[in-house]
């Protein structure tokens, strides 16, 4: 009688578990089904990825208990929709022959095989199992097999019947499938033209952020104003318009433009301050105040500003961080003027600081004249300042007329062949020790902090990243 009672609560654990296997994978297969509802498709993988190895795991072990059927079939769904078809085939293919399917699972079944036949390729079985997903009673799954065949048609360049698929979903729907698949295909003409509408309509997408930019290098730059403009005027909450004015203030900094840069910069500001948008934006702000600033205390105080409501802001890192190396640089004892090149270098590339740059720059040959990296200051100030190029590279020609610089410059041959100049010999050595100092520095740095946060904690700092390279 003991053995008997034994074994059956063996069994009954034996059976919990693969249940709760089971159980367990639906729960995350809900989740996932939510979150593509909403359209965080990121966010879907994710769980779904879940759903596969926990359906996988009582493939496993529970192979042959009445819940396999349901477990390979999650199995599948679950690894196609988390982007590994390789895996998520032979579960479909196995229970659509096998598992005697119908209904709704027969239905999530095609669709997640006609996902993967999509993926290698096989566009014409693809589309014939999702056109039957297209049948379903069930609204969301029938407009998920039209989206789907819609981007396998599009995959074939058959636009119009993409159309014709995707007039069975939502306008929303169908102009976010056929913007995405225009903007991959850099067909922007047509992209613009319904992103323009999705804009009047206040029909918002975390993707548009990335689109954007496509739009903007494609010299589309009114366009992308005047989408902008459109979800401004259609009382978008203010999130995400932030998040848009942010992007397109950007893109007018990188252009140069920076009074429309700094206009969108504080929108965002008002619309999102407490939140990281607006930190961001408060952060660039000041990268684009350092520009011209001629004075290396006039850039600390304005990067001093946005310190504290800034410090998970990497680029607010980033400057605080080549703050620190260039004071490195201009505090070394170094008779060649290496090292103040090198400073102001920091000052143009990391911190974006021309102004400081080119008075750094200016320095070097009036307190080292007579340094082989003094003609090659002359002729980076030059660069920076096209007003007084003229000027300065007069001073060149006139100081270091047998300069490899000045050679250079005027289409001469040097002497060097191919062989590494005296000033970048120096340059690179001044490098070498300025980086190793900048390494020690941050190390330090992040030790003083962790004892900060944890005094009673001893703690083994990671070595410091190297300075990024000339």
């Amino acid at each position: 009688m003991k053995r008997l009672l034994t074994l059956l609560l063996v069994l009954a654990v034996t059976g919990c578990a693969y249940f709760n296997g089971v159980y367990n994978a639906r729960q995350a297969e809900k989740r996932g089904d939510e979150a593509l509802r909403r359209g965080r498709d990121g966010e879907a993988a994710s769980y779904f990825a879940t759903v596969a190895e926990k359906a996988e795991t009582v493939l496993v072990r529970h192979g042959d208990s009445k819940w396999a059927d349901e477990a390979r079939l999650l199995a599948g769904r679950g690894w196609a929709r988390a982007g590994q078809c390789s895996r998520a085939v032979p579960h479909l293919e196995y229970a659509l022959a096998n598992d005697g399917l119908t209904g709704e699972r027969l239905e999530l079944a095609h669709l997640a095989l006609g996902m993967c036949r999509i993926d290698s390729g096989a566009l014409t079985e693809a589309e014939s199992l999702l056109v039957m997903v297209m049948q379903s009673r069930d609204r969301w799954r029938a407009s998920q097999g039209a989206i789907w065949a819609a981007r396998s048609a599009l995959r074939r360049g058959a636009t119009e019947e993409a159309l014709g698929y995707l007039a069975k979903t939502g306008t929303s729907v169908a102009e976010w499938e056929l913007i995405t698949a225009f903007v991959a295909q850099e067909d922007l003409v047509r992209a613009e033209s319904l992103l323009t509408r999705r804009a009047e309509e206040g029909d918002y997408r975390p993707e548009l952020l990335a689109m954007l930019p496509k739009l903007w290098v494609a010299g589309s730059r009114s366009s992308v104003a005047t989408i902008i403009e459109r979800y401004d005027a259609a009382r978008l909450r203010p999130g995400e318009r932030a998040r848009l004015h942010l992007v397109l203030a950007d893109l007018l900094a990188k252009a140069g433009e920076d009074s429309a840069a700094t206009a969108h910069f504080s929108i965002t500001q008002q619309l999102l301050r407490d939140s990281l948008p607006g930190r961001q934006a408060s952060v660039r702000l000041t990268a684009l105040t350092i520009r011209e600033l001629e004075t290396l205390a006039d850039v600390e105080n304005v990067v001093a500003r946005t310190h504290d409501a800034a410090t998970d802001v990497p680029l607010q890192v980033k400057l605080e961080q080549n703050l620190i190396f260039l004071n490195l640089l201009l505090n070394r004892t170094d008779y060649t003027g290496a090292s103040l090149f090198l400073a102001a270098e920091i000052a143009r590339d990391s911190l974006g600081a021309r102004g400081l740059a080119r008075q750094l720059f200016l320095r070097v040959p009036d307190s080292y004249g007579n340094s082989p990296v003094a003609p090659k200051a002359l002729l980076a100030a030059a660069a920076l300042h096209p007003d007084s190029a003229a000027s300065y590279l007069g001073r060149l020609r006139e100081q270091y007329p047998t300069s490899v610089y000045t050679l250079a410059l005027d289409g001469r041959d040097t002497p060097l062949l191919g062989r590494v100049s005296r000033g970048d010999q120096l340059l690179q050595q001044a490098w070498a020790v300025g980086s190793k100092a900048m390494a020690d520095t941050l190390s330090a740095l992040r030790r003083a902090e962790q004892e900060r946060l944890n005094p009673n904690v001893a703690t083994t700092v990671a070595p410091a990243p190297a300075a990024v390279p000339r």
